[in-house]
C-alpha cells in the first residue's frame, strides 16, 4: 500500500457499541470469572434451594444476576450514555497510511503509529483496535463502504 491512504467515515450505532462491550467484558478473563462465579450460584441456588434459609437465597440470587444481567445491562446503558452525549455522537474519520492512522472526530485528532496499536481483533461483524486494555476504535463493516477487506488485510500486514 505504498503512499497509498485509506480513508473512512464511521458512526458507531447502538448495535455495534452493544457488540463491542458485551465482546470486550467477556473475552477477557475477568468477565469469564465473573459469568463462572453467577452460574455456580444459581447452580448452587437450584441444588440446594432446601437446605438454605432465606436469607443466603437471597444473596446467590443477587449473585448469580450480578454477571449475567446486572453488570451487563449497566455496562450497555454506560454505553448508550455514551453514544448521546459522548464522542460518538459525530463519526469518527479515520486516515490509514503506511505509517499509521489518523482519527479525527469532535473530540480532536490523533496520528497513532501501527506500533502504538496494543492489539487488532478482526470478526465478521467488525474490527476493533485497541489501544489499551479497555478502549479501542470500532470499525463497523456496515460503515466501511466495501472497504472492509482491504483494511483488514491491511491491519495483518501492518501489525506484524
Amino acid at each position: 500500500m505504498s503512499d497509498e491512504v485509506l480513508e473512512l467515515d464511521v458512526q458507531v450505532d447502538k448495535k455495534t457499541l452493544n457488540r463491542f462491550l458485551i465482546r470486550n467484558n467477556y473475552m477477557r478473563v475477568g468477565g469469564v470469572f465473573g459469568l463462572l462465579i453467577s452460574l455456580a450460584a444459581i447452580a448452587g441456588l437450584v441444588v440446594f434451594w432446601d437446605s438454605f434459609p432465606t436469607s443466603q437465597r437471597v444473596i446467590l440470587i443477587v449473585l448469580g444476576l450480578m454477571f449475567t444481567v446486572i453488570q451487563p445491562v449497566s455496562l450497555l446503558m454506560k454505553g448508550w450514555n455514551q453514544l448521546k452525549t459522548g464522542a460518538f455522537r459525530k463519526p469518527f474519520h479515520y486516515v490509514f497510511s503506511d505509517t499509521g492512522m489518523t482519527v479525527e472526530n469532535i473530540a480532536g485528532s490523533v496520528e497513532v503509529e501501527w506500533k502504538n496499536i496494543r492489539k487488532v481483533v478482526i470478526t465478521k461483524e467488525a474490527i476493533y483496535l485497541y489501544m489499551s486494555a479497555l478502549s479501542a476504535f470500532i470499525l463497523p463493516k456496515s460503515q466501511c463502504g466495501g472497504k472492509y477487506n482491504e483494511l483488514a488485510v491491511l491491519l495483518k500486514e501492518k501489525r506484524k
